[in-house]
């Protein structure tokens, strides 16, 4: 018998095949569980790539922890993003991280991408505090959550030198992105950085060493380091046709990126959950079934994970097989676009609110200004089409001069317009909201302990305060609404402020994970 199968037979035996559970529901997203905590461990190797099978490593001169700012670190100067290099000022680095941590799945488009900006921000570290890590580790973890994997990948190589906290977070994205490579690379180079005895069984048969990954599983397996059900998983993993005909695994109760990624190379089934944003990078490839490529895009450009345009392109790779949900949307889009294509007035006054309607169901809306501008500029546009036009020219980055441009002259209307063009001082609020707005946006003189935050060099304190206002389903209360908006314009971030109160007034938000 050959020495491969020898080994897969006798690990059959140690680990047995019987009694597996019925499929549990999966919890959101968790990092790859590690043996110790989060400590700082240093290493002096770094990671190089490989040849197609082979992994190396190379011992370099590198650029110590001690001497990166963690907390600094940023992919996108201040002066970029209109925040002061000093935006923390003095506030708790650990109140700040518990802050930046949470991602709100179903913030407005404009709070999101605020939040983007401050997440990958090059930003001193709060005044008076040490370099610890731990609100990098926060920001890193937000995007995660959010499924952002480029930007935090992005953010990850200005850190040097890997340590076990922020080696699990490059391992799971490495995981994601399927550039495994490198950081198992790393990982077999320095067993210190290793978060778990999966993952080194893992990245051993990734190198190429089956008879290693082996016998490490089966240590960690009599050692009682790995569980029954990972184990059954990673030594189907490593031999599959030995398991051949077996009850499939049970869903885990902590999907985490390894097990998903060793769970999809088996192809077994997922669970009826919604998988974590993480987890759908892999679903945006050409492999990946276009309804998984569809649901994929449509989620994680609600994040603002990814460009709207990406989503455009996939409603219109083929024809709907079906009818319903996703597919309603792919019809309604596409007659658009044939119908932007054919300049035609009648067809896109039928076309635009019918694409309109569905999207908003999806909370996708928004995405169709950039389809339609300025292509629809000179077209003669009736009924509720014209509605739908003036609501994506506000959307729009030009919307100053398109607002204007296909405005109904109605109180409300001119109230948007004003509001577009920052002249509120000449249009009446004619809601209790847009009162707010205008109130907030014009300077009212309103008196808030946030206001004070800002006022007292605390401006990243009082702004996460403020849009976290703006994402916990305090939307319908005007006064959070103003406090908010307030907040960030005293902060310096006027337009922001703008965005965000124009797509309140106009955007229909859902529920939607």
């Amino acid at each position: 018998m050959p020495v491969k199968t020898l080994n897969a037979a006798v690990l059959g035996l140690l680990l047995g095949t019987a009694g597996f559970a019925a499929g549990q529901n999966v919890t959101p997203f968790k990092l790859s569980e590690a043996l110790t905590t989060d400590s700082i461990r240093l290493s002096s190797k770094r990671p190089v790539l490989g040849g197609a099978r082979g992994l190396a490593t190379e011992v370099i001169t590198v650029t110590s922890l001690d001497d990166v700012k963690l907390d600094a670190v940023g992919i996108l100067p201040a002066s970029v993003v209109g925040l002061p290099s000093n935006f923390w000022g003095d506030s708790d680095p650990d109140g700040l991280a518990q802050k930046l941590r949470p991602h709100k799945a179903n913030a407005l488009p404009a709070v999101t991408a605020l939040m983007h900006h401050i997440l990958l921000a090059e930003l001193e570290v709060p005044i008076g505090h040490s370099q610890d890590g731990n609100m990098l580790l926060a920001r890193l973890d937000h995007l995660l959550a959010a499924g952002a994997l480029d930007q935090a990948e992005a953010l990850l190589d200005l850190t040097g030198t890997p340590n076990a906290a922020l080696f699990r977070r490059w391992f799971d994205i490495s995981l994601l992105t399927g550039r495994a490579e490198r950081a198992c690379a790393a990982m077999l180079g320095d067993p210190g950085l290793t978060p778990t005895f999966q993952a080194r069984v893992f990245c051993l048969f990734r190198s190429g060493d089956w008879a290693a990954a082996a016998l490490t599983l089966r240590s960690a397996g009599s050692l009682g380091k790995i569980n029954k059900n990972d184990a059954i998983l990673l030594a189907m993993f490593l031999d599959p046709e030995l398991y051949a005909g077996e009850p499939d695994p049970p869903a885990p109760k902590h999907l985490t990126p390894l097990i998903f990624t060793m769970r999809e190379a088996l192809a077994l089934p997922r669970t009826g959950q919604s998988l974590p944003l993480a987890y759908l990078q892999g679903d945006l490839q050409n492999y990946a079934g276009w309804r998984h490529r569809l649901a994929a895009a449509e989620r994680l450009v609600r994040a603002q994970s990814i460009s709207s345009t990406l989503l455009i392109e996939a409603f219109n790779e083929s024809r709907a097989s079906a009818s319903g949900g996703v597919w309603d949307r792919v019809r309604s889009v596409q007659a658009l676009r044939a119908a932007l294509a054919g300049h035609d007035s009648q067809e896109l006054s039928a076309a635009l609110p019918k694409a309109y309607n569905a999207l908003a169901l999806a909370g996708l809306e928004y995405v169709l200004a950039d389809m339609v501008f300025p292509r629809i500029n000179d077209i003669e546009l009736t009924g509720m089409a014209a509605s739908v036009r003036f609501k994506l020219a506000l959307l729009h980055q030009n919307r100053a001069q398109l607002a204007a441009r296909f405005s109904s002259k109605s109180p409300s209307d001119r109230f948007l317009v004003a509001l577009a063009q920052g002249k509120l001082s000449s249009a009446q609020p004619t809601t209790d909201m847009q009162e707010a707005v205008s109130a907030a946006l014009s300077g009212s003189g309103l008196r808030h302990p946030l206001l004070d935050n800002v006022a007292t060099g605390r401006q990243g304190h009082a702004v996460l305060k403020a849009l976290d206002m703006l994402s916990d389903n305090r939307l319908n209360d005007p006064q959070a609404v103003e406090t908010a908006l307030a907040v960030l314009v005293a902060a310096g971030l006027q337009s922001e402020a703008t965005d965000i109160a124009i797509q309140l007034l106009t955007l229909s938000r859902q529920d939607l994970i």
